[in-house]
């Protein structure tokens, strides 16, 4: 009982300490931020830079990129052990598992502690064990930022679109964000009335899909019956958008996905999706809250942007002959119509 409340006070002391060092927050004693990100500073994290320069937050942005090899993050843990910031920002389930941890009880010689931590670009932070819950995370010193959009309504959008019976699913099984939302699609497969065909990639050595092996997956799934692929958390499928999305196109198959970027960016035919640069702009605004707002981050419910957004792209659409109900073409945002 004396380590727990011994544990319990110097807590207190360490959020409460926390909080009125932001009171002295300016230009010539900025916050201290240290981010780390998996693959470069993309769209979330140039949200969240932007946000910072818009509100002229005082605030120093330190960035280590683990540019996709986990062996680099226990040094980064190290690095931010030393530097002490004023709040550790984790980018993506990889990385946010690895620093933060468990919300059951987390090995502080294995885990960040001590230091407020935000997370972003998670597909489900309770599914990976990050937080208990949207609520309340259950950790006095994390939370973050919810920038799914439930597979529920992804999925009935691109039902209300194709009334698809069979939807195949990609993954790679070293991809933890990926597996979940895999077992995700397997829960509600019988509720939303729809059988899901998974593949898994064959990986190399290093542990990464082997090239070049997406045209002959997607002929599996065609041949299984497929009507859609669906892609909704894969770091991998997302990097490699244009040749996912055109192997699919080649066997008649439209892709369905959570990532905007497979539809504007790429070949795929409909996104039901938050933008990534969004997500970033909102993780910064909770950051403002922890940072300048005396406010504890386990106080802070998990955020979440109110709206999303459908994209169509009418290319892919023409090209597969599979033109949207008029219903879908009021409120989407219709890429490539020339």
């Amino acid at each position: 009982m004396r380590i727990i409340t011994r544990y319990c006070i110097a807590l207190t002391l360490l959020i409460s300490s926390t909080l009125s060092a932001a009171e002295a927050f300016t230009a010539a004693n900025p916050a201290q931020v240290y981010m780390v990100v998996w693959r470069g500073c993309e769209e979330a994290c140039e949200g969240f830079k932007q946000y910072i320069a818009d509100n002229r937050l005082p605030v120093e942005l330190t960035i280590r990129d683990a540019a996709k090899n986990k062996a680099r993050l226990p040094g980064f843990i190290e690095e931010a052990r030393q530097l002490q910031p004023d709040l550790v920002v984790t980018w993506g389930t990889s990385v946010s598992k690895a620093i933060i941890g468990p919300a059951s009880g987390a090995d502080a010689q294995q885990y960040l502690q001590g230091i407020p931590l935000l997370f972003m670009i998670v597909a489900d932070p309770v599914g990976a064990g990050i937080i208990k819950s949207y609520t309340d995370s259950g950790r006095p010193l994390v939370t973050g930022i919810r920038n799914r959009v439930p597979e529920q309504v992804q999925l009935s959008v691109l039902q209300d679109y194709l009334d698809a019976k069979r939807i195949g699913v990609i993954y790679s099984g070293n991809e933890a964000n990926s597996v979940l939302n895999t077992r995700k699609l397997e829960s509600l497969a019988q509720d939303m009335n729809f059988e899901l065909i998974s593949q898994t990639y064959a990986l190399g050595p290093d542990g990464q899909p082997v090239p070049d092996q997406l045209d002959s997956i997607m002929a599996e799934l065609k041949s299984a019956g497929a009507d859609a692929v669906y892609v909704g958390s894969s770091s991998y499928n997302r990097q490699h958008r244009d040749e996912f999305t055109q192997a699919a196109n080649r066997h008649g198959l439209p892709v369905a996905s959570a990532y905007d970027v497979m539809v504007t960016r790429s070949d795929g035919l409909i996104a039901v999706a938050n933008r990534y640069y969004n997500v970033g702009r909102l993780a910064a605004n909770q950051a403002e809250k922890v940072l300048f707002g005396q406010q504890t981050p386990g106080d802070l419910p998990i955020a979440s942007l109110n709206r999303y957004s459908i994209f169509i792209n009418m290319q892919v659409a023409r090209q597969l002959e599979l033109y949207p109900p008029i219903q879908l073409l009021k409120i989407a945002e219709l890429v490539n119509v020339d």
